[in-house]
């Protein structure tokens, strides 16, 4: 019977690590009563769902008192080594006073002590004289983390319900025509919104995915939005460019009409929706270096999911991936962001991100436009990537 010490830490990944990469029959956290308070029901949840864990026990100590810590671990291992397990000491996390009580113990039970590296996805063992290894004497769990195990991790839930249709990616021909259409976004990234915003204003396609308008309401239209680098001639050549790579079809564009037809309704909404073609190709980008990569992901803060949403609170994430112990949540922003927009921005990921990925998660602004320099300052200050995709 193999027995893990660990220390309850507010990090959920830091209370797991070892777990998932190392069968344990047994269980012991020592912390202290604020933080069994809060985390002991999903820990324990945790290992015994997901990491076949059979009995977790939780352990208050003193936070004051090295001498209390030190009998109350002495008499818990004591008892745990009456019942014959083999212990080994898990120390990642662990707070100075719980590690030299734990430094003291283990040398004079001689048992064996180990760290994760969680960045770095490997184990540390420490040499304490004792004649059991980790490695060697505990059979392997080696369950991996996808997005959906990090976030059940995080006490959440990804509420996929809420899943829009054209952010599937599985069908190779939507995959080459968003390639396609971020080629043109790309090119013309400086009146990409202004264009999207001119077809929802004027061009809006009939239930058969046609457009037909008169020609001088759209221009009209163009004329009503002068700080709009969106001119005429761009507007035509985005058009033509989508003709060119099979977006649109039965293209006219004359002096009296603007006439074309949607390939189909998925490729429609990625140029409907502004930020949409950012965050497809943001995905696809991600994907290529990820071991599991989500696009418009809801997030259920408690891990309930009812029956109706507006009992949920939910986040919306544009892409999350997750490649080995690290999870990356990304934020996507197609327009010119102003002040508060860009401060919205930047608190808006770096709640999303505390929440529902903790001390290790990643996080990155993938934007169309630079942002202005006070506030990449102030991204780099919030530990934030910033990106011109």
């Amino acid at each position: 019977m193999n027995t893990f010490i660990e220390f309850l830490d507010d990090e959920p990944m830091e209370n797991v690590a070892a777990c998932l990469k190392y069968r344990a029959d047994r269980v012991l956290f020592f912390g202290y009563d604020d933080v069994i308070k809060a985390r002991k029901s999903s820990t324990e949840q945790f290992l015994t769902k997901r990491c076949g864990v059979q009995k977790v026990f939780f352990f208050p100590l003193s936070q004051k008192s090295l001498p209390s810590v030190l009998q109350t671990m002495r008499t818990r291992i004591g008892e745990e080594l009456k019942l014959g397990s083999s212990i080994f000491i898990d120390i990642t996390g662990g707070e100075s006073m719980i590690l030299a009580a734990i430094g003291i113990l283990s040398h004079e039970l001689k048992l064996p002590m180990f760290e994760i590296d969680i960045a770095r996805d490997r184990v540390i063992e420490m040499d304490t004289g004792s004649d059991k290894l980790l490695s060697r004497d505990v059979p392997p769990n080696e369950i991996l983390f996808d997005i959906d195990l990090y976030i059940e991790m995080r006490g959440g839930a990804v509420n996929y319900s809420l899943h829009k249709g054209l952010k599937v990616l599985d069908d190779p021909a939507f995959a080459a025509d968003v390639r396609a259409i971020w080629k043109i976004a790309d090119v013309y990234r400086d009146c990409w919104t202004s264009f999207t915003e001119l077809l929802k204003s004027c061009l809006t396609p009939d239930e058969n995915l046609r457009v037909s308008r008169r020609t001088i309401s759209v221009l009209d239209t163009l004329s009503e939005t002068p700080s709009s680098s969106l001119t005429p001639l761009k507007t035509e050549q985005m058009i033509r460019g989508f003709e060119e790579a099979g977006i649109l079809k039965d293209v006219e564009l004359t002096a009296e009409r603007y006439r074309f037809t949607f390939k189909n309704a998925a490729v429609k909404d990625c140029i409907w929706e502004s930020g949409a073609i950012l965050e497809l190709h943001t995905y696809m980008e991600e994907e290529k270096c990820s071991d599991d990569c989500l696009v418009g992901v809801h997030l259920d803060w408690d891990g309930t999911l009812h029956s109706r949403t507006s009992e949920d609170v939910l986040n919306e994430i544009d892409v999350l991936s997750i490649k080995g112990n690290l999870i990356t949540f990304i934020s996507c922003k197609a327009g010119r962001l102003g002040s508060s927009q860009s401060l919205y921005a930047l608190y808006e990921l770096e709640t999303v991100a505390e929440k529902f990925g903790g001390k290790y998660a990643r996080k990155k602004l993938v934007t169309f436009q630079p942002l202005n320099e006070i506030y990449m300052e102030r991204a780099a200050e919030m530990g934030i990537e910033v990106v011109v995709a």
